[in-house]
């Protein structure tokens, strides 16, 4: 049986169900660049357009396509360049898809370092890494991010020279992190992630007796979980209920972290607590730390599918390129900016010796 849909769902103006886009049509534009010369100091200049990339046969758009591809997609820049000749017939070699993201990195450079200095006065700082491969050999990629900010760098080293070459040797605000020991000595406030030492905790549950999992195990794994299900309550909570319930769960804990016990993985258990007593139930002092490091996890996530479909890196200077262009693409995500639109009014509306705008909201 058909059915005959009512003549005002095709009217013109009426919202369809779907859409298209139209076949992509690439402009040639042609540049005149009047040059002048200076009667004094006899320095040549010349005007720019607004869409002029100088010794270049494509546009800033091209180029920032090539990168968006690379830093949010993820893909390799082979594939870019197919991508770009399949839809729009603009052939590019792999070389010159790799200048895009260098001619990307040396402009933004300066503003990732900017960043980073806003990074470090933030009241929380998350951070994290994970591996990466320049020329076959195994390197890292860091993150250190807010809310509002992500900052990308990739380095040969996983050590605590790193962190302090980011974030100095100490931070006025709150570091979240796992319990890797690269973040041990910095001066801060620390919140180590709950959810790693609950993961460790629930395996140990799996594996050992019943007898051991009752006095070192379950005590701990409901303790932590309560406190995060505290810190979720809050706002249901007086101030005054809060804090008691809070001087309860610390009370807890300062019943458990000081033990020891024969077995080699409670023992272990034990001496992380003792190491990092400190730092585990900070999130319950302050409502703007979380009780684990999910921000940064979902930051880097993406650093992991381009480890895999768009490979990694031949050189240091583009590593240190992918980095950059990362950083200003997730930013520009956070704060819910269009990448093409923030980087091209940078790249057009940039001035001689000014620097270029940040990509971050003004609600930020």
């Amino acid at each position: 049986m058909s059915m005959r849909l009512p003549a005002k769902q095709f009217e013109l103006g009426s919202t369809p169900s779907g859409g298209d886009i139209p076949e992509p049509k690439p402009e040639t534009h042609c540049y005149r660049r009047h040059h002048y010369r200076c009667h004094t100091c006899r320095r040549q200049v010349h005007g720019r357009a607004d869409l002029d990339v100088p010794g270049s046969t494509v546009g800033p758009r091209v180029r920032l396509l090539s990168v968006y591809s690379r830093a949010m997609l993820g893909i390799s820049l082979g594939k870019t360049t197919t991508l770009l000749e399949d839809l729009f017939g603009i052939r590019l070699s792999r070389a010159a898809a790799l200048g895009h993201l260098r001619w990307f990195a040396n402009l933004f450079d300066p503003v990732v370092r900017e960043l980073l200095d806003l990074l470090k006065q933030a009241p929380v700082v998350h951070a994290d890494e994970t591996g990466w491969r320049i020329d076959g050999k195994n390197v890292w990629c860091w993150l250190f991010a807010n809310p509002k900010i992500a900052v990308f760098l990739i380095d040969h080293h996983r050590s605590r020279e790193v962190v302090e070459r980011a974030l100095g040797s100490s931070l006025p605000g709150v570091l979240v992190t796992d319990f890797y020991a690269a973040y041990h000595r910095l001066e801060a406030k620390k919140q180590r992630c709950l959810t790693h030492l609950l993961r460790d905790l629930a395996k140990l549950r799996e594996e050992l007796p019943a007898r051991l999992v009752a006095k070192n195990i379950q005590p701990l794994i409901d303790l932590f979980q309560d406190a995060i299900t505290l810190a979720r309550r809050r706002e249901e909570l007086s101030p005054d209920e809060f804090a008691s319930e809070a001087d309860q769960i610390r009370e807890r804990f300062d019943e458990r972290w000081w033990r020891s016990s024969s077995d080699p993985d409670c023992q272990r258990i034990y001496d992380r607590l003792r190491r990092h007593k400190e730092e585990l139930l900070t999130f319950l002092d302050d409502p703007a730390v979380p009780a684990e490091k999910n921000l940064a996890e979902r930051d880097i996530r993406s650093v992991a599918a381009a480890r895999s479909d768009g490979g990694v890196n031949r050189a240091a200077w583009s590593a240190d390129a992918f980095a950059v262009a990362k950083t200003i693409v997730r930013t520009c995500q956070k704060n819910g900016l269009n990448f093409f639109r923030c980087a091209l009014h940078a790249v057009t509306s940039r001035m001689p010796n000014q620097p270029l705008p940040l990509p971050i909201s003004e609600a930020a």
